[in-house]
């Protein structure tokens, strides 16, 4: 009985250990993914007219990886994005606005 125990132990013992193993040979081919590199970016937006252009237009840039926050103002007529520049571009989002039906006239001057 006791030699029966003491082979299920060990077989349990191997078992556990080949995955631990084949898991840490899985991580070591793979590149640590980078760190975000945070910017923001103020963009000129025509055609928005109410809290709904601004809503639509936060829910389509938020669709693309790497944002990390959208505020607009349809009164002031600007989109302002935090955005990981390793994950997306201001063109990517750029174009996200036009697909929204909005007209994106270049980046906002200083202060907006």
């Amino acid at each position: 009985m006791k030699r029966i125990l003491f082979i299920l132990a060990a077989i349990t013992l191997i078992a556990c250990t080949s995955q631990t193993k084949s898991g840490e040979e899985s991580a070591e081919g793979t590149t640590p993914a980078a760190e975000p590199e945070w910017v923001v970016v103020t963009l000129n937006v025509e055609g928005m007219t109410c809290d709904g252009c601004e809503n639509a237009i936060k829910a389509g840039v938020e669709s693309l990886e790497g944002i990390g926050g959208v505020e607009s103002s349809h009164e002031e007529a600007w989109t302002r994005v935090k955005f990981d520049r390793n994950a997306t571009s201001v063109e990517e989002i750029s174009a996200k606005i036009t697909e929204t039906g909005y007209e994106v006239k270049g980046e906002a001057a200083e202060g907006v």
